[in-house]
């Protein structure tokens, strides 16, 4: 018969998926063996244990075996009249195979199954393979493919790409959300130095808060006790001073930003900023 490139697509897409299911489903026998040696070694008392993981022995053993049957269907189809495949080996540097009896790979290689190459030229695959065909299976590749990357797209790679944007849209919405929430019509964050510690203003709403606190070192009186005739307080009075000045500082630093990205005066801010701090006193 004369293969089409449709009817060797959906034999091969068949194919795929049952390799998928077998290599699952040995998987699964491999940890349930070593699940049942596990508890007859170190804990026999547990019969249980040892009986759920010989059911699941047998269960994992008789798919494998129903499994391998539909794959020597599928296979005696292809036997009949062979058409090009494309394997490319499921790791970050693996190559791209005509099939999976390369001796250039083993019995646990795991392979993606490249169905959109069935039944393609050879020369088509190997162009779109470039460095990543594998030279045992394509010995005739030219020098120039091989020095070209790879434009062959799998699902695992649309995958990590999706995955890729995704990420890249959430930071770019977690951006936009801090610009938009920032105390600066730029979208930065308000920083200053205080002592040797860096204060961040990351939010509108801290701002409102911190300019609110600062109201309370700057409506202070400064404090003088006097004992035996002296001024004696915590702090001088040129210490409680320097204070009341800082924190007036960072009002105004705080009012002036906040003013330019309302887009009023900054004595109009002022006003706004004083309303909430009245509201904030009587609650």
């Amino acid at each position: 018969m004369t293969v089409t490139k449709e009817f060797a697509v959906k034999i091969d897409t068949e194919l795929s998926a049952l390799h998928d299911l077998h290599w699952k489903f040995v998987n699964d026998l491999e940890s349930a063996i070593e699940a049942k040696e596990f508890y007859e070694k170190h804990d026999p008392t547990r019969i249980d244990e040892i009986t759920k993981y010989q059911n699941k022995i047998a269960s994992a053993r008789e798919k494998i075996f129903r499994i391998g049957n539909e794959i020597l269907d599928f296979n005696a189809i292809y036997d009949q009249d062979p058409w090009t495949r494309a394997f490319l080996v499921s790791n970050s540097n693996g190559h791209v195979h005509s099939s999976m009896d390369c001796n250039t790979c083993f019995a646990t290689t795991r392979y993606n199954w490249l169905v959109q190459y069935s039944n393609d030229d050879e020369n088509t695959i190997v162009e779109d393979a470039g460095q990543d065909a594998c030279t045992i299976c394509y010995p005739s590749a030219p020098a120039e493919v091989l020095n070209r990357p790879s434009r062959i797209v799998t699902a695992d790679k649309i995958a990590k790409a999706q995955a890729k944007a995704e990420r890249d849209e959430k930071k770019a919405q977690r951006i936009a959300k801090e610009k938009a929430n920032a105390p600066t019509a730029s979208g930065e964050f308000l920083t200053y130095t205080e002592g040797k510690w860096k204060r961040v203003i990351k939010t509108e709403r801290s701002a409102i808060i911190e300019w609110a606190d600062l109201q309370y070192a700057i409506n202070r009186e400064i404090v003088t006790h006097y004992y035996d005739g002296k001024a004696h307080s915590a702090e001088s009075i040129q210490e409680q001073t320097d204070k009341k000045v800082f924190a007036q500082e960072i009002a105004d630093l705080i009012a002036k930003n906040l003013s330019e990205k309302h887009g009023v005066s900054f004595d109009q801010e002022l006003k706004i900023l004083d309303n909430k701090y009245q509201k904030r006193r009587s609650a």
